[in-house]
């Protein structure tokens, strides 16, 4: 009795590792224009500059606490503790 092949086995990827990686997109551009650009609006404004780093830093590390809730944040969960594993071993 013949054994059923459905496909043959995909020797080459299609699209190369790696090279989405590199690529400026959109969403990246944006993202490090909007902090210099928002900093700059609030000092023509009248906000104190001593108020105005605290205040991008906070709202950056609510959209990284956010980014990682919503994915799931495995992967920095592991890479935190291969970290302190190696940390703990020297």
């Amino acid at each position: 009795m013949p054994k059923n092949i459905s496909s043959p086995a995909v020797t080459e990827p299609a699209v190369a590792p790696g090279s989405e990686t590199n690529r400026l997109t959109l969403p990246v551009v944006l993202g490090l224009a909007v902090f210099p650009v928002t900093a700059a609006d609030l000092a023509v404004t009248g906000m104190p500059t001593t108020e105005i780093v605290p205040l991008l830093a906070y709202s950056t590390g609510i959209g990284v606490l956010a980014v990682l809730a919503l994915s799931g944040g495995r992967r920095l969960v592991a890479g935190l503790a291969a970290l302190v594993l190696r940390a703990s071993q020297q």
